[in-house]
């Protein structure tokens, strides 16, 4: 293993090392309202620094989670500055998730006729890495005004069918988009890694990212044919087209149940534990299943690559969790509901 290897993945290790814990949770549960929140991350390794300059009794809760939200980019963009491995290239896939998070929503803005909502979240730090002009996309007054600014990017061809039929009807199917975006994203990332990557560090890699493709799959499956009246034989269609563990015989199987503690004992009959304790949805039982092999690989990998990827998908779940933790103290929910909602 090469220097800068090693340094990459001590890097991360260092980063994991000041993760929130299990008592950071437990105290940030107990708080009472937004500003004891902000109070507490402030005393934290992870968050000290991004709120320093931050008034806990005035901030509100879009600021924090934009604040909380940039200073975990920052961790990112500092790897893209020190990193010299191919762990390097993989900040331009974080760049895109970004990218299709925020046309996502933006596209949604744009259709209820609320741009002044999205510009107000805008992630400002995004704009000088994105191949998007997210402020126009933001203040554009029509879908089609819209696919417009998306015209020089990737994301045209992709939305371009959905966004005109929209268009045309007044309505936008968001979870077509969605769909179509990360066909698009995983595709890309899994031709890059197999160009990229060869022997052992290529196997590690696709698994990696295969096993959270599975993950997705999994919600997806439960939300179609419980939410949306999907019929089994035809939920492959709302599916990204990639597997690492689910065949066709397991996903039909998923579809056709609807209680999880059944689906936690289908998902373990190939291979996805998680603990003994059944969660309250499909969605943290997906997400706990992805952080224990997370935790894993983060400690045992000496891929740098797989590192990174792991330790990105960490920090994710970890800025999901905050955000959790603040809409429970905001709406007065009690301590040990909030930390039943959390992925630890």
């Amino acid at each position: 293993m090469s220097f800068s290897s090693n340094s990459v993945i001590a890097k991360a290790r260092a980063v994991v090392g000041r993760s929130l814990t299990a008592e950071d949770y437990t105290q940030l549960a107990a708080k009472e309202n937004v500003p004891d929140v902000c109070a507490y991350l402030k005393q934290t390794a992870r968050y000290g620094k991004a709120l320093a300059a931050v008034n806990p009794q005035t901030v509100h809760r879009g600021q924090l989670e934009a604040v909380m939200r940039r200073s975990v980019f920052d961790i990112f963009e500092s790897f893209h500055r020190f990193d010299y491995t191919e762990s390097k290239e993989y900040f331009k896939y974080i760049v895109m998730q970004l990218e299709i998070e925020q046309i996502l929503t933006a596209v949604q803005c744009v259709a209820a006729g609320s741009t002044d909502t999205y510009i107000a979240a805008m992630p400002m730090f995004l704009t000088e890495h994105s191949c998007v002009d997210l402020p126009a996309l933001g203040t554009a007054e029509s879908l089609i005004e819209a696919l417009h600014i998306l015209e020089e990017t990737p994301y045209f061809a992709v939305l371009k069918e959905p966004l005109i039929a929209a268009a045309e009807t007044g309505k936008v199917d968001i979870c077509d988009c969605e769909l179509r975006l990360y066909k698009m994203y995983y595709m890309r990332l899994l031709k890059y890694i197999e160009k990229n990557y060869k022997g052992a560090a290529k196997k590690e890699m696709k698994r990696t990212v295969l096993r959270s493709v599975d993950m997705e799959n999994v919600v997806s499956v439960h939300r179609y044919t419980l939410f949306f009246g999907k019929d089994a034989g035809n939920v492959g269609d709302v599916l990204i087209p990639f597997k690492y563990r689910l065949s066709p015989e397991t996903i039909e199987r998923l579809a056709a149940e609807k209680d999880i503690a059944k689906i936690a004992s289908e998902l373990a009959n190939i291979g996805y534990r998680h603990g003994t304790e059944t969660p309250q949805t499909v969605e943290l039982l997906t997400e706990r299943i992805s952080l224990d092999y997370l935790r894993k690989t983060l400690r045992l990998s000496q891929n740098a690559s797989v590192v990174y990827l792991a330790l990105t998908e960490m920090l994710e779940i970890e800025l999901k969790n905050i955000k959790t933790l603040i809409e429970g103290v905001r709406y007065g929910l009690d301590g040990a509901v909030i930390l039943n909602m959390l992925v630890i």
